[in-house]
């Protein structure tokens, strides 16, 4: 599963403004809004709100680029203002001597023109739901995996409260394809669900990838389920009827060659008549259709609201 959106909600706040020694907590935050007023992420959308409740008039952006997995690099008044990661700030060469770790959250590094600044912490909520469905994920013999370009430190702490078994933090889109061929190989079939852009590759990669229905665009294109809410407790609802799926079709297989091969026998010691022939035929499929269509009054979406569905590309 990926985090953010996921197992949690994804409405991010600021928690924490952590300047570099000779740096304003206003100008961090200014550096940083208006850097990110250019990106739709929700991490980017919840610096972009605490400046605005702080009344900071965010300043025009001349051209920017977004690293996908790093963050953003954005010319501000002939300035060049970086907000990301590690990566992002290694990839522009500037020092990460004064970067404090340990902070619990999503950590959003500043720099201006190649000079740390200071960093952003972001908190995000575990969604209502996520212990119980990663719970009964366990208990169907599954193996939980996160797969998150968040930082260690915050991927760990959701994954402990959650109950997540394997944690695999700050990746890139590719870096979770990589990882997805890892998991497979070590336990076999592999679903992923995710809802993000940077989920597209590993959701199309995955033996089953599924998407929330709140998620991107591209996520939802890539994905062969779509949940239509954002609830995680759908997802061990889904497999469940996914098992009881294929177990109806074995029995549909099963009634059919039996009878098929009891008519058969039949015939050749000359019991069977044409309208034992024609039961072994279109009746044992009428058969099999009704007993398939039991499945349409499982139950086991009943908690999931808001009217969820599933929805088979």
């Amino acid at each position: 599963m990926d985090k953010t959106g996921t197992i949690t909600k994804g409405n991010f706040i600021v928690q924490g403004l952590y300047p570099a020694q000779g740096v304003t907590t206003q100008e961090l935050l200014i550096a940083c809004a208006s850097t990110e007023q250019m990106s739709s992420h929700p991490i980017a959308a919840s610096i972009v709100s605490q400046a605005r409740q702080e009344n900071i008039a965010l300043q025009t952006v001349a051209s920017f680029l977004e690293f996908s997995g790093e963050g953003m690099a954005a010319q501000i008044n002939g300035s060049e203002i970086l907000c990301g990661n590690e990566k992002l700030l290694s990839r522009y060469q500037v020092s990460l001597e004064q970067v404090e770790v340990g902070k619990a959250g999503t950590v959003v590094l500043v720099a201006k023109n190649n000079k740390y600044l200071g960093q952003i912490v972001i908190g995000d909520t575990i969604k209502e739901d996520a212990v119980g469905a990663v719970a009964d994920m366990k208990a169907q013999g599954l193996m939980t995996v996160m797969l998150t370009g968040d930082s260690l430190q915050s991927a760990q702490g959701v994954a402990a409260k959650v109950g997540i078994d394997e944690v695999n933090a700050q990746l890139l889109p590719q870096d979770k394809l990589n990882a997805l061929s890892r998991i497979r190989t070590n336990y076999g079939s592999v679903m992923f669900v995710g809802d993000g852009i940077n989920d597209a590759p590993v959701l199309a990669g995955a033996d089953v990838g599924a998407a929330m229905g709140t998620g991107a665009d591209a996520a939802i294109e890539a994905a062969d389920v779509v949940f239509l809410n954002s609830q995680l407790a759908c997802v061990p609802k889904a497999l469940a009827i996914a098992k009881e799926t294929v177990h109806i079709s074995w029995q549909n297989v099963y009634f059919a060659l039996l009878v098929k091969f009891a008519i058969l026998v039949a015939g050749l010691m000359g019991h069977a008549s044409m309208w034992a022939a024609v039961f072994a035929d279109t009746g044992v499929a009428a058969l099999c259709v009704l007993n398939s269509i039991r499945i349409l009054y499982k139950k086991k979406l009943r908690g999931c609201q808001n009217g969820a569905r599933l929805y088979s590309q």
